[in-house]
């Protein structure tokens, strides 16, 4: 019979490729037409984006909300056609590491473009975008603005890879518990039988913990090839830069010695007769003080590293907050697999009570650190619903107590004592938790991949980017509008083939509107990226045409937006999600600290009391006489 002959496993087949299924079908459903953006998001910029100065400046600068390495981020000022403006120098600003500084020429009266592309310290990621400014007399119905921002498409084949070594992590952190926490003590208390089995699956679970870890730190080094190629020309020097000289590449650094170094602990540990250095608890409390290097590196390079007040904080929760999910989604992937085995189910009714109580903990410190975090990432209520981050946190939320619950039903069940039905693990109840633990981190991945909301809810008070996507035959186009205000706008188009190679290459774009009519010409000025500048008239919707030549063949994407009047800008919103969520967090920490006083409380009253031999003849004397 095949292996899925066998109708458990069958069952267990179909809802690993339903939950599979419905994780596309989210994403697709919950990600904008462009790719996820980066993180180092622009914040203000003198001069301010859309603002119209009578005297040309000596040097622009650009803020942004994340520290940027200066040898990797560059700024180029462009005329109103795209031309690349001569006699321009870029600088990091010595103010701050999360500045940058252009030196201009001197300017004559006239619209000018500042293309920029800066990578950011912490989390790796490029941030593009352009700044339009006017020197001269102020043109009639163009407003003063604050800032704008713009950023550039991550292909979807970032969140495929961080999802990857998410999953790697957990299985590696996961299986390093059950063979250390539920495998290990277990064995030692068993009998002579089951001690035997118990062994056996030890051994198998430190070969998979140590396979995860030598693929976890194979995915970093695909992560070093992708991010070496955007920086610069792709090799041996650019990478020793990029890893000298930035953040990002000292903790890849950290993070590819730790997996390494937790791949050997767990190949070595798997023959513990192979040396009495092996023995004991010491070799388990050095893989437990790499397993915390390893999600504090985790959270060093996510969003929580870029939080200004309170930071540490922020970084401590998250590491919890990945330690924990680790331990209960990778430990649920190591039992589903012992228990794929022939005596899985025997081996998982001996142990299965000190898995239940691993499990509980890490999902116990899951919601609250999740909560805290939540708090910090997401400006608003209504960004929760408004934008990409939060749509994907409400998502995660949602697959994560269906996870939970899964995973209670499945303790409820293994742990039922009745003489007619005694307990049994559930193989479809074990596999439907850990496929959802696949899914979930699919969506943290995206959640990494994708920019918070905090950042982009701070923009919404100046000016504003309108970013609108469409394609025609194999084209994938983009348009961005800044500052999407009446009078002078940049519009930046990025386009790219889904052909490789493509059919021909792209000889003209041009930009057509239908108020005024207005053309707007774009120049060419890096692949696959234009940029040119025109006039919208006023408020009101705009219909647009984008004008592709190529191979002698004319191509249209037609897109539509709205010009709003700078008194019909929304006002930020006071409904601040932080306090609801950090008084959620507080809530759930109190529940679940008197669950677990009542917990030990009922132990100690389950467990009987030893009195001395003496005391207990002196108690017989007693009742006899």
């Amino acid at each position: 019979m095949s292996p899925l002959g066998d109708p458990p496993r069958r069952r267990a087949a179909r809802t690993w490729l339903r939950l599979l299924g419905a994780a596309g079908a989210l994403l697709l459903v919950l990600l904008p037409a462009r790719p996820a953006a980066a993180h180092a998001v622009l914040i203000d910029s003198q001069p301010a984006n859309g603002r119209t100065v009578a005297a040309a400046p000596r040097v622009a600068l650009l803020r942004f909300s994340e520290d940027i390495s200066p040898e990797f981020s560059t700024a180029s000022l462009l005329d109103r056609t795209g031309r690349t403006v001569d006699g321009t120098r870029v600088a990091a600003d010595r103010r701050g590491p999360r500045q940058l500084a252009l030196q201009l020429p001197t300017l004559a009266p006239g619209t000018y473009g500042i293309s920029w592309r800066v990578l950011a310290e912490d989390d790796g990621h490029t941030t593009g975008g352009v700044v339009v400014f006017t020197v001269g007399s102020p043109s009639p119905g163009a407003p003063a603005l604050q800032a704008s921002a713009s950023s550039d498409g991550r292909p979807p084949s970032d969140i495929v890879r961080r999802w990857l070594g998410l999953c790697l992590l957990a299985g590696l952190i996961g299986a390093l518990a059950v063979a250390a926490v539920v495998l290990r003590p277990a064995g030692a208390a068993a009998a002579e039988p089951i001690r035997v089995a118990v062994d056996e699956a030890r051994r198998r679970t430190l070969t998979f913990a140590a396979v995860a870890g030598a693929l976890a730190a194979v995915v970093g080094v695909a992560d070093l090839a992708v991010q070496t190629y955007r920086s610069g020309p792709l090799g041996f020097s650019t990478a020793v830069t990029l890893l000298s000289d930035t953040r990002w590449g000292n903790l890849w650094l950290a993070r590819e010695v730790v997996l390494l170094a937790l791949a050997a602990f767990a190949a070595a540990l798997r023959s513990p007769a192979r040396g009495p250095h092996l023995r004991g608890a010491a070799p388990w409390a050095a893989v437990a003080l790499l397993v915390s290097a390893a999600v504090t590196v985790e959270a060093l390079g996510g969003h929580s590293a870029s939080v200004g007040p309170a930071r540490a904080m922020a970084v401590a929760a998250v590491a919890v907050h990945a330690l924990t999910a680790c331990l209960w989604l990778g430990g649920v992937a190591s039992l589903a697999l012992l228990l794929a085995r022939r005596g899985g189910s025997d081996l998982l009714k001996a142990v299965g009570h000190r898995f239940t109580a691993l499990a509980a903990a890490g999902v116990a410190l899951v919601v609250p650190t999740g909560l805290y975090s939540a708090g910090r990432e997401v400006d608003s209520v209504g960004a929760l619903v408004d934008t990409t981050y939060g749509r994907l946190l409400i998502a995660k939320s949602v697959l994560l107590a269906v996870a939970g619950g899964l995973g209670l039903a499945s303790a409820l069940r293994l742990h039922r004592r009745s003489a007619a039905r005694p307990a049994a693990p559930s193989r479809g109840l074990l596999a439907a938790e850990a496929a959802a633990g696949v899914v979930l981190l699919l969506l943290a991945g995206a959640l990494v991949e994708t920019p918070p909301s905090r950042q982009s809810t701070a923009l919404d008070a100046g000016a504003t980017t309108v970013t609108r996507s469409g394609s025609v035959a194999d084209v994938v186009v983009s348009v961005s509008v800044t500052p999407n205000r009446p009078g002078t706008n940049g519009f930046t188009l990025l386009a790219a083939s889904s052909r490789r190679p493509p059919p021909a290459e792209i000889e003209d774009v041009t930009v057509e509107l239908d108020r005024g009519p207005i053309a707007v010409p774009l120049r060419e000025i890096e692949p696959g990226r234009y940029f040119g500048t025109g006039d919208l008239p006023g408020p009101g919707a705009v219909q647009a045409t984008v004008v592709i030549q190529r191979g002698g063949a004319r191509l249209t994407v037609p897109l539509q937006w709205s010009v709003p009047t700078p008194a019909a800008a929304p006002p930020r919103s006071r409904d601040r999600l932080a306090p609801i969520t950090n008084v959620a967090a507080v809530v759930v920490l109190g529940v679940l600290a008197v669950l677990a006083g009542w917990r030990v409380t009922a132990v100690r009253r389950r467990r009987p009391v030893l009195v001395p031999a003496d005391e207990f003849e002196q108690r017989i004397r007693e009742g006899v006489r």
